[in-house]
């Protein structure tokens, strides 16, 4: 048994180093299997597919990112910026380490169904966890009051921000640190700062 948990983890870190170096769809079960170094045929022993491959990387992503606990340390500190800002660096080295999936999101959930399906429900519960983070920001007067419908836009423009901005970026550069860091820049300067109150305002400048 723990001979094949091995070989399904050096398969997925040897596609994930080929998918993040290169065009996704142009990477074959073949490509990945030469770079783990095992046989095509030990690689379907553990995996059907490449979308198989793609699926499993896909929620080890998200279980890393729900091992993060951000949602729950931003509420919880003192200072809610503080967190937001430190959990944004921590999402910036996760999504780095998987950044095809960021870059190439459209065009791989387009190709499988399964993929899309997962991949969507998981940006309802993420949409919804944003919601109730700025219902708090609201009722505790660092956020300006919004309406209910403008509150479900508001969530998915910044789930927007943080899922699809490395797909934008991907069309005149390559996807890199800096790019990440870019989009927690401009979710702070356009999607958060124009709403803040004064109390919140205040809080930002404490972190600055």
């Amino acid at each position: 048994m723990k001979k094949k948990l091995d070989a399904k983890s050096k398969i997925k870190k040897s596609a994930i180093k080929l998918f993040n170096e290169n065009d996704s769809l142009s990477i074959t079960t073949n490509h990945i299997a030469k770079e783990a170094g095992i046989s095509p045929g030990n690689l379907y022993y553990h995996y059907k597919n490449k979308e198989e491959i793609i699926l499993d990387i896909y929620m080890e992503l998200s279980s890393n990112f729900v091992g993060l606990n951000s949602f729950e340390k931003m509420l919880l500190n003192e200072n809610f910026f503080e967190a937001m800002d430190d959990m944004f660096n921590q999402y910036a080295k996760l999504f780095y380490e998987y950044r095809f999936l960021l870059r190439d999101a459209a065009v791989l959930i387009a190709f499988d169904p399964k993929l899309k399906e997962v991949f969507a429900k998981n940006q309802e519960i993420r949409i919804k966890q944003i919601e109730g983070l700025l219902n708090y920001l609201i009722s505790e007067g660092i956020l300006k009051n919004l309406s209910r419908t403008s509150l479900n836009k508001r969530a998915k423009l910044h789930w927007f921000i943080t899922a699809y901005w490395q797909t934008f970026t991907s069309t005149t550069q390559e996807v890199n640190l800096e790019s990440f860091h870019e989009a927690k820049e401009v979710f702070f300067e356009f999607m958060i700062y124009p709403n803040l109150t004064e109390k919140g305002k205040e809080l930002l400048r404490q972190i600055n």
